[in-house]
């Protein structure tokens, strides 16, 4: 696999975490809490909000609770050829 292409794909995903300013309140943090699994719920919990803004997972349940999904924004930022390889 073409390393260019993997780190341009990379890029792309970099650039959907970082679309759109985030400013998470206690209810979305909440919210995604509840839909977290052990050992994952605890632990983020414990750490609180602020500690969890950074966390790729809840910047994505903040996004896609705002309607930006993941998947529909790879899929129009990359070419059909490295969109199958992003999907794997």
């Amino acid at each position: 696999m073409d390393l260019d292409r993997i780190q341009y794909i990379g890029k792309i995903m970099v650039q959907y975490y970082n679309q759109v300013e985030l400013s998470p309140t206690q209810r979305d943090f909440e919210l995604w809490i509840e839909s977290l699994k052990e050992p994952m719920k605890s632990s983020f919990s414990k750490q609180g909000l602020n500690e969890c803004k950074g966390v790729l997972n809840f910047k994505r349940f903040l996004l896609e609770m705002n309607d930006f999904g993941l998947e529909e924004y790879m899929k129009k930022n990359l070419s059909a050829e490295d969109y199958k390889i992003y999907k794997g």
